[in-house]
């Protein structure tokens, strides 16, 4: 991925919006730049987020930006932010976008939908390849040993990710992203070195389209 902090993913082509900018400027540019929310801004200062949902509510009907309730405004990244960190606020806030700052002053937004065209171009999502899903206690978790497995069946892993289990506090998931399509003798493997495995699929499909390599990137990222 080229480009890997806030300030180098900014699209600035979503302009923010200002209190006092009517509504009718607030729906056009939503409209043309095919987003669900804007920022507000104020004196560079970050005042929060205008959602289409609001500005749409037949019962809330109000002729200027800064009247109506505002969100997210913790949903910010500093502008040296990983896009890690970025997803994380942005998983946490349910947005489509992560307002950047730089001394508590405002550079622009990041879209989850540029940063998952940078993902796209990883060899995580355009190699050969297939998604093992694991299961484990974390004292026996051993990526060296799960990756010697792989590399022994003729493998490599791509990317590999760890979080609690969801069922069982005590255990641990461990996704894989590996360049080989044919699972079935990684997975013997990977049984017989003690870990558990729950899910595998093949990501060669042609529908393989954009929404599940959203879903494929926030398997890795998502805490």
């Amino acid at each position: 991925m080229k480009t890997m902090i806030a300030e180098q993913l900014i699209n600035y082509m979503v302009p923010p919006l200002k209190p006092g900018d009517d509504i009718a400027r607030a729906k056009q540019w939503m409209d043309e730049f095919r987003v669900k929310e804007l920022p507000v801004v104020s004196e560079n200062k970050l005042l929060g987020f205008v959602s289409e949902e609001l500005l749409y509510d037949s019962e809330i009907m109000h002729p200027e930006v800064g009247a109506y309730p505002l969100m997210g405004q913790s949903c910010i990244v500093p502008a040296s932010s990983h896009y890690y960190d970025i997803l994380k606020v942005q998983n946490d806030h349910r947005m489509d976008m992560v307002a950047v700052v730089f001394d508590d002053q405002f550079k622009g937004v990041v879209l989850i939908s540029d940063i998952l065209k940078e993902f796209a171009k990883t060899a995580i999502v355009n190699s050969q390849g297939a998604i093992i899903t694991l299961q484990s206690s974390l004292n026996d978790y051993s990526l060296a040993q799960i990756s010697k497995v792989v590399e022994m069946n003729g493998s490599t892993v791509l990317g590999a990710n760890i979080k609690p289990d969801l069922d069982d506090p005590s255990l641990i998931e461990i996704v894989l992203r590996i360049n080989h399509q044919d699972v079935n003798q990684i997975a013997t493997g990977l049984s017989k070195s003690g870990y558990k495995v729950t899910s595998s699929f093949n990501t060669e499909d042609n529908s393989f389209d954009e929404k599940d390599r959203f879903g494929l990137l926030m398997k890795f990222l998502d805490p």
